[in-house]
């Protein structure tokens, strides 16, 4: 083999060589930018959670249950109304008669009371919407 042979030969292996390793740079950097877009996602994944349960978890301890729930929000259920106020004063009222706290006259003249001023709450509440 002459020499002219072994540097033409030489330099297609040094041409074979540079191209590899540019290809291989090339895939390596796209792996790396891959690896760095999914590593800041879970990252900021990670970091909502951590916020959000800080978040509930200040609720509960501050006990801020006035404000609707996520469940509630995607559920499109309003908060809690006067007519929730009635009904729960209107169970407590059945649980006691259950239990036998008051007797059943009681219960009954405690829940006409109630219905009463549910009715005079919701003529009140007309007449605003009249005005």
């Amino acid at each position: 083999m002459d020499g002219k042979k072994a540097l033409y030969y030489g330099a297609i292996a040094l041409a074979i060589l540079v191209g590899v390793s540019v290809v291989l740079s090339v895939i390596s950097a796209i792996i790396g930018l891959a690896t760095a877009v999914v590593s800041g996602i879970v990252t900021l994944a990670v970091l909502a959670g951590l916020v959000y349960v800080a978040y509930k978890a200040g609720s509960w301890l501050l006990g801020d249950d006035d404000s609707p729930s996520i469940d509630s929000v995607g559920s499109g259920s309003a908060p809690s109304t006067s007519v929730d106020a009635v009904d729960s004063r209107q169970d407590r009222l059945r649980q006691q008669y259950v239990e036998g706290q008051i007797s059943e006259a009681e219960f009954e003249r405690r829940i006409a009371d109630e219905l009463e001023t549910e009715e005079l709450d919701d003529i009140d509440r007309e007449l605003e919407r009249e005005r």
